[in-house]
């Protein structure tokens, strides 16, 4: 008789529920949990983001003109993501000494006045850099976990995200890049080597100063990555 095999069997796709999970991890729906497979589903609300930030700004601007357009897209990205991801890049830009909540709070205002300057400095490009910022800074985060250590103070060497498998990091990276390179052709391809050269490199400086990474330099990254994007586009 032919022995068992005792290879296991991989995990199904990540269905309806993990991206409901995504949108509690990316979103202030519900409390967020760990990162896990749900991560596929990250470029996939970075989309929706960029998408709902698009028709803010065409609206916006033919009542009040592109400046205040700028302002309503921010305020409806801290809304959308309850602001988060900012209030990260304010925690890891202070430090780990920085424990005041009030100047974490200050920095990410300060962030947000940057981000409003850079929306409104876009030019040609800016649907975009309204569209697709959120998409890669999403994207980046997936990259950023596949495979990472976790950041601890034991100095332990365990993962980051054990769940979030090459699958997810296949699907979330493949499915992104593509969609930006078939609706903006070399500009697209531009913003793919420019944001893959970005998630590299925050993932090696926080594994070689950071030890790794946690949620907090993980959404830090994903918003400096943003901010980065649309700051290229609005230098082009």
């Amino acid at each position: 008789m032919p022995e068992p095999s005792t290879e296991r069997a991989a995990p199904p796709f990540p269905g309806f529920a993990a991206f409901g999970a995504a949108i509690r991890y990316l979103t202030p729906l519900g409390v967020a949990g760990r990162v896990d497979a749900s991560a596929v589903y990250y470029p996939l609300i970075g989309l929706l983001i960029g998408a709902v930030w698009l028709a803010i700004d065409r609206m916006a601007s033919a009542v009040a003109g592109r400046t205040l357009a700028s302002v309503a897209i921010v305020l409806a990205g801290v809304v959308l993501t309850g602001g988060r991801p900012l209030l990260a890049l304010s925690r890891a830009l202070l430090g780990r000494r920085v424990g005041a909540p009030a100047a974490v709070y200050l920095g990410a205002g300060l962030l947000a006045a940057v981000q409003i300057g850079v929306i409104d400095a876009l030019g040609r490009y800016r649907p975009v850099g309204l569209l697709f910022a959120p998409l890669l800074g999403c994207c980046s985060l997936v990259v950023l976990a596949v495979g990472a250590r976790e950041a601890r103070a034991d100095g332990r060497r365990v993962k980051f995200a054990p769940l979030v498998t090459f699958r997810e990091f296949g699907a979330a990276s493949t499915a992104t890049f593509a969609l930006i390179f078939l609706t903006t052709e070399f500009l697209g391809l531009l913003l793919i080597l420019y944001g893959a050269a970005l998630s590299l490199a925050a993932r090696v400086a926080l594994h070689r100063w950071r030890g790794g990474v946690d949620d907090t330099t993980l959404r830090a990254s994903g918003a400096a990555i943003e901010l980065l994007v649309l700051g290229l586009l609005a230098v082009l």
